[in-house]
Order: C-alpha cells, then structure tokens, then sequence
C-alpha cells in the first residue's frame, strides 16, 4: 500500500518541480528531480520545460536538445503500450490493474504530448519539409489522443456518473447531435504504427458527427468527441467495472486534465495553420477548432496535474502574442487584453514573482499601448530570472518596445546586445539594426554593417520565410549601383514596413502615428518599395479610425503598383489587397469579400504568405 502511494504521488513530485522551475527557483527544482532519475512523471515534466525554454530562444541547440528528448519520450511511451507488450499480455494472460490500467493511459497521453511538442516545434522552423513532417506528428498525436480520451471518458463517467464540467459555467453541454460534419481520426497507409490497443482488447474506430458553433459546441465536441456514452458495454466491460472502481476519483479527474491539455494544445496549433498548408498535406479530416482548444486548455489549468501551469501559460501565449501576430481579431489588439489579466490575477497566488509570468504581464502592458509599464515588467522578469532564456525573450521584447515608440538609438543599442548574446536569427538582428542606424542618419555604421551582414549572408536559410525576407532586404540597404546609402526617410520606412509586418503598429501612440503619416506623404521617391509608402499610411489612417482614408490609402497603392506588373515585392500588393478588403467588409461584404479572395488567390511566394493566409481565412470566417 506504502508503494502505491509513493507511486500515486509522482505527478505531484513533478507538478512540485515545473513550479519552481516557473517561480525562478531552478537550483530547487533540480534538486528534486534528481532524487526520482527514474520517474516517468519527472522525466516528461523535463520533456515539457525543455520544450519551453527552446519555444523561447528557438536556438538550434536547444531546439535539437527538445526535439531530440521528446522522441526518446515518445520512443519510450510507444514502447510500454504498443501492439507487442499488448500479444504479451494476451499469450502469457497477463492480468491488468488498475494501477496498469491508469499507467497505460498516462503512457498514451504523454505519447500524444510528445508528438504534438515536436511537431509544433517542427512548424516554427517553417520550412517545407518540417511543414511535412509536423503535419505528420499531428496525424499520429490525434489518432492517440482520441483513444485515450475516449478510455479516460468512460472511466470518468463510471466514476462520476457525468461528463466533466468546470470548463464554462455559462454554457451546458448539448448532445453530440447538434452537429452536421465529421470529426473522423484521420486514415492513411501505416497507420498501425501509431495505433493503440485499447485495454478491453478492441480498437475504437468511432466517426462522430459535429459542426463548431460557438463554444457550446465546443464542450460537446470535446466530451462527445469519441461518441462514448456512460451506458455502452465492451466484451470486456464486467472485468474493467471491477478494477476500474478502485482508480481514486482525483486520479479520474486528474487523467481528464491531462488529456484536456494536449487536446487544447493540439486543436490552438491546427487552428494556427495557414489553409493552404492544410490542403497541400491533406493530414486532417477536419479543420482545427481554436474555441474547443481555448475550453480544453480551460479545463486543464484548473487541475492539480502537472501540466496545470503549462496550460494557463499557452491560454497567456495565444492572448498575448498568436491573436496579435496573426491579427485574428484584425487591428484590436486588445481583444485578448482581458482574458490574459484574469490569467495573470488568477495565477497570482502561486506565480506572482514568476519571470515568465511578469513577461506576459509586460506583453499585455505593451498591446494596452503602455510602453513604460511594458518595459518595467521586462525589467523585472530579468531581475527575478537568472535562466539565459527568459533575459533574451525579454531583451528581444524590449527592442519591439523601443522600434514601438520610433526610438532608434534604443532600438539599437538593444539590438547590439542581442547579437552578441544571441544564436537565433543573428541575420534578423543584424537587418533591424542597419535599418535603425539609418533611421537617424549613422551611414557610416550603416556601410560597415552591411559589408558584415554580407557575411552572415551565406549562413542564412533560404527555407524559412524569416530568412527569405531578409535575403530580399540585403540588396536594398545600400543603392546597388553606387554603393552609398540612401536617405534617413527610405530607412525609417524599412522600420515602418517591420512594424506594419508584426502587427506593432496599433501599439504605436497617437503622436507616433500621426508622424508616421506626415513622413509617408512627404515624398514617395524615397520609398524603397513601391506602394510601401501607401500601405502604411493607410495602416496608420486605419489605427487612427480614419476608415475611408486608409481605403483611398490601399487603392491609390493598388494602382501605382498595377504600372509597375507587381514584378517585384509581390507583398505589398498581397497585404493591400487583403487591408483593402477588410475595411471594405465594414458597410460592404460583397465587395470586401472580392479583394480578400483576389489576396489570397492572386499572389504566391512573396514575404510572409503563409500570415497572411492565416489573416485572410479568419477575415473570411469572420464574414461568412
């Protein structure tokens, strides 16, 4: 009895560690992990926080140090689950538990969670063959998390009698026969490579049907995703009633968390993907549902798992940075402002001097337009942390602050540091810092960095669209054929078109939009794309609620870059199209929703096209 206690509390164990880890407290945390080298639990808690610390660098090292302990993790789960130790089981009859019941389905569950932690980290290198590969991780971690959940709903039904509740107050669950399209695992050739046996000795192939609307169908997609209901029998129902009443009701409860969060992670990342991503790898039957994601992830952060914290922080990660970068709520960037301080007040009491969470409590300083409460909370998740990883999320969040409110000195003064502290994208670094110094006339520096960045230049990848976009930029930082800088103007509009690109400008104050417009009127000989100048004033006119000027702002760039044949930076004309079209949708859906399918149908490999895809498809949800 002893022994399965000790057992039972290895999750705590590992919840314990990630809260310190989170609380700065890294020497303590090692500590305790040190004494349980063999715990399951521990070792995929070290799975989750390596997964984090690469997400926040995105270093190569630590990106190949993550990946590469997550498929030992899933190497290892597949392993204690797989078909052979299941005809073990069955050949030498092999009675199964319910501590080897709730084993196995913790086992299933990290398998999904390690597959879904590789694959997300896959996406973000963005390049074609990791768009591949991740879309084939998140096939596999479907499939896994289906049956899991459909195991762990039954238990928690002969448990409690119910569905789970918890994830929305407001809303009741309605049945799965509200919804009209399917939600099938997807079906490919060798999928048995990644099938699960199920622990009453049969595979669940189970094709639910559902259609989302809203998040009452979400919970119902959740909980009612497998078609298991509390009154369906197996061949071996009567054996599994008999040891199932013996897994504590908290380990129910707690199983339920866990897969609630890879769940919500998985659907968030699906959500995410560009459409024409989707088509191309044909890796799911069905679209990813962002509001089924946000109420998992709900759900989850409520729990005593050790996954609780995590799921609290991806609900912060998506309110404060993907709903902005990706601008699913358009130019609102305060959209998620009030999700996220909930989060920040309702973690508080545990994480209240967490660099990580005064890190999102800075982002959403910076989306309220609050550069100066923005840079004290930076400053003091850096005091509080001393981990490398979160002082460089910070400094690169800095940078942003200063670009924001148009201080170049600054800019680039953060900007050095994070060069020589670095090892992401040093290119990236090296560009913003070239544009800064020509943003307030320092062509000297400007010479010499670009003779320099010729050098990195053959380092970069031309595979990710980050390390296309600066490859492009290089050629236009000095005049080709003279070899001498251009003008202050032409460099403060290459900062412009990055702060238009990262969705930043709606953070920029009044004044600063206000100069931003003067300077793309005085002169468009300066710009150093066509139409650019147009572009960000109709942007700007835009964040200053000036509808109908931004729209003559997009047409009158449409029509200078229609003389041109849109030859050359296809992207200007791509994201003036698709502005055009979403200020249009206003008081004319019609006509918005032309522009917005010209955008999407009509350009092809330009700067940041899998964005704007993403932008694209939500606008057109949105209207449709």
């Amino acid at each position: 009895m002893a022994k399965k206690s000790q057992e039972m509390k290895e999750w705590n164990i590992a919840r314990m560690g990630i809260s310190l880890l989170l609380n700065n407290k890294t020497e303590e945390a090692e500590s305790l992990f040190i004494k349980h080298p063999h715990s399951f639990h521990i070792k995929a808690g070290r799975c989750f926080v390596l997964f984090m610390n690469a997400l926040m660098t995105f270093e190569n090292d630590k990106l190949q140090q993550a990946i590469s302990l997550l498929k030992d993790m899933e190497r290892e789960c597949a392993s204690d689950i797989g078909w052979l130790k299941s005809m073990k089981s069955k050949v030498f009859k092999a009675e199964e538990t319910d501590k080897d019941y709730v084993n196995k389905l913790e086992r299933q569950i990290v398998l999904a969670d390690s597959q879904v932690c590789s694959a997300i980290l896959t996406l973000l290198q963005q390049e074609l063959t990791g768009y591949v590969r991740g879309g084939w991780m998140l096939r596999k971690a479907w499939r896994v998390y289906q049956h899991a959940h459909s195991q762990i709903l039954q238990l928690y039904h002969r448990t409690f009698g119910s569905n789970p509740s918890g994830f929305d107050t407001r809303c009741s669950i309605p049945s799965c026969n509200d919804f009209s399209y399917s939600l099938q695992s997807p079906h490919s050739p060798g999928s048995s490579e990644w099938s699960i046996p199920s622990s009453n000795g049969s595979t669940n192939n189970l094709t639910p049907t559902s259609s989302p609307s809203g998040l009452r169908s979400s919970l119902s997609m959740f909980f009612s995703l497998t078609g298991i209901t509390s009154e369906q029998q197996t061949p071996s129902g009567n054996r599994r009633n008999i040891f199932c009443s013996f897994v504590e009701p908290n380990e129910v409860s707690r199983l339920m968390s866990a897969v609630s969060f890879g769940y919500g992670i998985y659907q968030l990342c699906v959500s995410l993907l560009p459409p024409s991503l989707l088509k191309v790898i044909h890796f799911l039957g069905f679209e990813g549902d962002r509001e089924a994601g946000l109420t998992a992830l709900m759900y989850a952060r409520l729990s005593e798992d050790m996954r609780a914290p995590l799921a609290s922080l991806s609900l912060l990660w998506y309110h404060t940075i993907a709903r902005p970068f990706f601008a699913l709520d358009g130019s609102n960037l305060r959209a998620g402002v009030n999700d996220a301080k909930q989060l920040i007040t309702e973690c508080h009491p545990e994480f209240n001097n967490s660099a990580l969470f005064l890190f999102f409590a800075g982002r959403i300083e910076r989306l309220e337009s609050n550069v100066n409460g923005a840079l004290q909370a930076y400053a003091k998740a850096v005091e509080a942390s001393s981990q490398r990883e979160i002082k460089l999320l910070c400094l690169h969040e800095v940078v942003w602050c200063h670009l924001i409110r148009l201080n170049y000195e600054k800019a680039y003064k953060s900007l050095t540091q994070l060069r020589q502290q670095s090892r992401w994208s040093v290119s990236f670094y090296a560009y913003l810092a070239i544009v800064c110094c020509g943003a307030i006339g320092k062509f000297d520096i400007v010479a010499s960095s670009y003779r320099k960045i010729l050098h990195c230049d053959n380092r970069m990848t031309k595979e990710t669209q980050l390390g296309l976009f600066v490859l492009r930029r290089i050629p236009k930082l000095l005049d080709q054929e003279t070899g001498q800088p251009y003008t202050i103007l032409y460099y403060r509009l290459l900062v412009y078109e990055l702060l238009y690109l990262w969705n930043a400008m709606p953070s920029c104050s009044v004044d600063s939009l206000q100069g931003i417009l003067l300077e793309c009127k005085s002169n468009y000989a300066d710009e150093p794309m066509t139409g650019l100048a147009n572009l960000i004033e109709g942007a700007a006119y835009s964040y200053l609620g000036d509808i109908q000027a931004s729209i003559e702002s997009y047409k009158n760039c449409l029509k200078r870059r229609n003389s041109l044949n849109d030859a050359c930076d296809q992207h200007v004309s791509a994201f003036a199209l698709y502005e055009l079209g979403t200020a249009l949708c206003i008081n004319n859906t019609e006509e918005g929703k032309m522009f917005l399918l010209k955008a999407q149908n009509q350009y092809r490999d330009y700067d940041f096209e899998s964005r704007l895809n993403v932008r694209i498809h939500t606008s057109l949800k949105n209207v449709n």
